[in-house]
This record gives C-alpha cells, sequence and structure tokens, in this order.
C-alpha cells in the first residue's frame, strides 16, 4: 500500500513540474534532423506572428547531432514594421550561441534580457550559419502554439541570404512544397536561464595543479 501510495505521490508531482514548465519552450522543434548540410555562410531566417503575448528568454542555434557543434553563431530577432515582414524590421535582441551553452533540443541557446512580444505582431529571428550544418525536412516538425510562421500560398517559409552579417531579410526564397522549411536560428519562450557548464572538479583540480607547479618553478628560478 505504501509503495502504491509513494508512486501516486511521485506520479502528481511529476505531473505538476511538467505543466508548470509547459510554458517554457522553444519557438520550433523536431524529433529527429531530417538533413544536415553546408555550402558556405549564409543569414537564414524564419518570420512569424505571436497568437498571443509571450517573452522570450533565449535566442538559440542548431547544432547537428553528429556533432554536436555551433561555432559563434550571431543570432538577432527582430520586430517587424509589417504584418507579412516584408519591409523593414528594428533589432529588439541579440546573442552569440557558442559550444559553451548546453544542448537543449538540437540547439544551443544563449539567455537574453526577457522581451515581450505582441499578439497579433510580427518577428523576425536570423542567424549566421558560419558554416555550421543547417537542417530542413525534419520529421516530428512542430511549431508552438503561440506563433505562427509567416509562409506563401505554396508553403514556402524560407528566407535566407548569402552574408556573414545578421541581416533582417524581408524577402520568401522557394523552397520544395511541403518541407518544412530551413532551420539555423531559434528562439525560447517563457522563463528560462541558460548557463555555461561549470567546470568538472577534476578540470579544476588540474587547474589548481598547474598553476601550483608554475608557482614552483617561478621560486626555483628566482
Amino acid at each position: 500500500m505504501r509503495r502504491v501510495l509513494a508512486t501516486f505521490v511521485i506520479a502528481i508531482a511529476a505531473g505538476s513540474a511538467i505543466g508548470g514548465a509547459a510554458h517554457a519552450n522553444p519557438a520550433w522543434e523536431f524529433t529527429s534532423p531530417g538533413n544536415s548540410f553546408s555550402n558556405g555562410i549564409w543569414d537564414f531566417g524564419t518570420a512569424f506572428t505571436a497568437n498571443s503575448a509571450v517573452t522570450v528568454s533565449g535566442l538559440g542555434y542548431y547544432a547537428d547531432p553528429t556533432n554536436g557543434q555551433v561555432d559563434s553563431n550571431p543570432v538577432v530577432l527582430y520586430q517587424c514594421a509589417d504584418v507579412a515582414c516584408d519591409s523593414t524590421g528594428t533589432e529588439i535582441a541579440s546573442a552569440t550561441v557558442t559550444n559553451t551553452y548546453a544542448l537543449n533540443g538540437h540547439f544551443r541557446y544563449v539567455t537574453v534580457t526577457p522581451v515581450n512580444l505582441i499578439a497579433g505582431d510580427s518577428y523576425e529571428v536570423v542567424g549566421i550559419s558560419s558554416g555550421d550544418n543547417y537542417t530542413w525536412d525534419d520529421p516530428g516538425f512542430a511549431v508552438n502554439s503561440a506563433i505562427t510562421i509567416i509562409g506563401d500560398n505554396s508553403g514556402d517559409t524560407d528566407r535566407w541570404l548569402s552574408t556573414s552579417t545578421p541581416t533582417f531579410l524581408n524577402t520568401l526564397q522557394g523552397d520544395i512544397p511541403g518541407e518544412d522549411g530551413i532551420w539555423g536560428p531559434d528562439l525560447f519562450f517563457g522563463v528560462a536561464t541558460f548557463t555555461q557548464p561549470v567546470p568538472e572538479p577534476a578540470s579544476v583540480a588540474l587547474l589548481a595543479a598547474s598553476l601550483v607547479g608554475l608557482g614552483v618553478m617561478r621560486r626555483r628560478r628566482r
């Protein structure tokens, strides 16, 4: 009886934890990458409309699971001047994603000063590939219900430009109908803090030993 009661309590606690964190999720994710490819340095962008008021707490970039790598990828969030995001945009957040941040799904995220998105307004997130792999046509792809990605009548959502500088993209590029777009940058909604990993104890000890050895060598030279 006690085991059953304990199991029931644990199940309730786990359910509460998941429910409490349900609002903190990425803008989009997928079960697995459909493709991973690189053919230069690109500025990839995705425009979307906020369906409800939501807070952005992190900017991220795709980390290819074959190596988990990002390579100092600049990511910028713009607020569009029009609903279709086809004219200009104003920068409202930016960050540079590096490998010092832990994986979260298929992306690494950097904490930014919270940005409150306005329901009904449109935004665009862009990111520089820095030669890293990007992905498309991904199984299990899903979009956060807080937003709607902006595309054309054929379902194209891709925006890209061959440049190494984050640039607002006001033109939809054609892709193969049925694909879920090309993914590089991402953003995280809700309250979340993405910290850099703390060095392991063994690494700290090794560093301390190296510093002590260096001090001994200096004393001997004197």
